[in-house]
């Protein structure tokens, strides 16, 4: 007989905690050369984030909703303009162009119009995140309605399943892994987006990560901006794993790429 297996922390945990502890060791010997305001410690940049805790928590939560906002409207524009380009090949050709056009446009240019159009606060914000989040979605969902068994299809087919039918019962199935892996990449290029978006259309009435940013780097106060992007990248953290644990249940173990 075997003794109790002993529990041991995975690689996927050990590997990236040793990775993170051996950066914060380089951050800090780097930060003792130079100045604050250049790189702050790490310690600078925690002492910060406790200090200015109440406005970080207050901008994260904006940045986040617009990010959030953003990235379901996204979805569904990406969802639809994928559903109506597997219906239509024509309007494929004829609209494909135009939606890769969005996705060339920089956001760092567009925003400022975006101000112009909707005004200071929440709209614009969520609009640059739409606008940064709709491609990689209208793809994974382009590409995840054309991935359905030929096989399958033309069984639906031979069984008189309408148009919606195989949309619905086929198409769309199929397709969730994809959309899933476009969700992953678009959540953290919605928090860049309404970063962007609030860079300039934030007044700090409530606050948000990319006023804070600003405002902080313009003041040379170096490791509360550190903290603002900081919470940014949490943010995008926290959008992946949420996305990550909806593909596990909606497509469970049934998907060859389900666990990737």
């Amino acid at each position: 007989m075997t003794g109790p297996a002993t529990s041991r922390p995975p690689a996927e945990i050990l590997l990236p905690l040793g990775a993170a502890g051996l950066a914060l060791l380089l951050w800090t010997a780097l930060a003792r050369g130079l100045s604050p305001v250049l790189l702050p410690s790490p310690l600078a940049v925690a002492q910060s984030a406790f200090t200015h805790r109440d406005n970080l928590l207050q901008a994260t939560l904006q940045t986040g909703l617009a990010s959030l906002l953003g990235l379901v409207l996204a979805a569904i524009a990406g969802l639809s303009v994928g559903v109506l380009f597997q219906r239509s090949r024509a309007l494929e050709l004829a609209l494909q162009p135009y939606a890769l056009v969005v996705q060339t446009l920089p956001v760092v240019a567009v925003a400022p119009l975006l101000l112009v159009w909707l005004g200071y606060g929440l709209p614009v914000a969520v609009a640059a995140a739409t606008l940064v989040a709709f491609f990689p979605l209208l793809t994974a969902a382009h590409l995840g309605l054309r991935s359905a068994d030929p096989a399958q299809v033309e069984l639906m087919r031979l069984y008189g399943a309408s148009w919606t039918q195989e949309l619905l019962k086929l198409r769309l199935p199929s397709a969730l892994p994809w959309f899933f892996g476009g969700l992953r990449t678009a959540g953290g290029l919605s928090v860049i987006g309404a970063i962007v978006g609030e860079f300039v259309g934030s007044n700090g009435l409530p606050p948000s990560l990319g006023y804070l940013v600003l405002r902080s780097a313009r003041a040379a106060d170096t490791a509360q901006t550190f903290a603002a992007i900081g919470c940014s990248a949490l943010l995008a953290l926290l959008f992946f794993a949420l996305t990550r644990a909806l593909q596990l249940r909606f497509t469970g173990a049934w998907h060859a790429g389900a666990s990737a």
